[in-house]
């Protein structure tokens, strides 16, 4: 029973099932209006808006559930005799991969959009609009802007340089660049946490069955992959390059720890005399909702999506 229930999975997550979506959300035409082929089921919070405000025409998306999905539904459509020159667009994650450089396809700047969700820029606007700090009675306002900011960077930082942050990724890019044939889930090789204990950045790495069943037999391939430059480029670039699946833990315990009573809440109480922490308590739990109302539009997606 459990390997029909397998197979059926196989076939509702399949490339057929999404090429036969496609057709169903294409127009008759092909042309009248543009679909849009997005990665994952969160990747419509960030380009939904990009969309709207940045395209001059009709347009719809469908998401497919990852990026292997998408360019393998690229190329199903534009190898076929009558979609081949549909007005279709995909938008995927760089990850680790080399440049894709078909003219149809967007890759983000960034390991992914959760990336770009814990830039300064993004979080800057994110707490002037989330903690009240847009108006301009406020004594010491920038001041106050600045402090919250490198208390972001501070953490951040402090995220970047731990052993297990750096080792996740790097066995995350091995596991991506090395065993590329092999549909592995990056979160049952190893798990990460990230919490806040007296005031200090505690970090949590847990070595899943599937990394201990295997580190002996890869070791001598995964040191090998970790000496080239791609790695080392990776690793001088952790903000725009380490997996953003990870990096949110940091936006997400940030935005937790301006909770009122939070730990920088507390801060820049005694700092500045002034209560300063989120509106809504529960914002870190709907991080990327709330995230993706502020983040600014890469360059690269703005051109673009002035070329459609």
């Amino acid at each position: 029973m459990t390997s029909r229930l397998n197979l059926f999975m196989e076939y509702a997550e399949g490339e057929e099932v999404h090429f036969v979506e496609y057709i169903k959300t294409r127009p008759a035409d092909g042309l009248s209006k543009a679909v849009m082929v997005l990665e994952g089921k969160d990747d419509p919070k960030f380009y939904t808006p990009k969309f709207s405000s940045l395209l001059n025409r009709e347009w719809t998306s469908i998401s497919v559930g990852g990026k292997s999905k998408v360019l393998e539904l690229r190329k199903k459509i534009r190898s076929h005799p009558k979609f081949f020159n549909d007005l279709t667009f995909f938008f995927v994650d760089r990850d680790y991969d080399q440049t894709i450089t078909f003219k149809d396809t967007y890759v983000t700047p960034t390991y992914s959009i959760e990336n770009l969700y814990c830039s300064r820029e993004t979080v800057k606007r994110l707490i002037e609009a989330e903690c009240g700090l847009t108006r301009s009675d406020i004594t010491n306002r920038l001041e106050i802007i600045d402090f919250l900011l490198e208390e972001y960077e501070s953490l951040r930082k402090k995220f970047h340089t731990s052993r297990s942050v750096k080792f996740l990724n790097s066995v995350f890019y091995y596991v991506r660049t090395q065993k590329q044939n092999k549909k592995i889930s990056l979160d049952k090789v190893l798990k990460l946490e990230a919490l806040i204990e007296k005031d200090k950045l505690k970090i949590i790495l847990t070595k899943n069955e599937l990394f201990i069943k295997n580190r002996k037999i890869e070791r001598e391939d995964y040191i090998k992959a970790i000496a080239n430059s791609s790695w080392l480029a990776i690793a001088n670039n952790p903000a725009d390059r380490f997996r953003g699946k990870q990096e949110i833990l940091i936006l997400r315990l940030y935005v937790r720890e301006l909770k009122n009573s939070g730990s920088i809440a507390n801060k820049a109480l005694a700092k500045f005399g002034m209560k300063i922490c989120t509106e809504n308590p529960s914002m870190s739990d709907h991080i990327l909702s709330t995230a993706s109302q502020y983040v600014p539009s890469p360059r690269c997606l703005t051109k673009f999506l002035a070329s459609i």
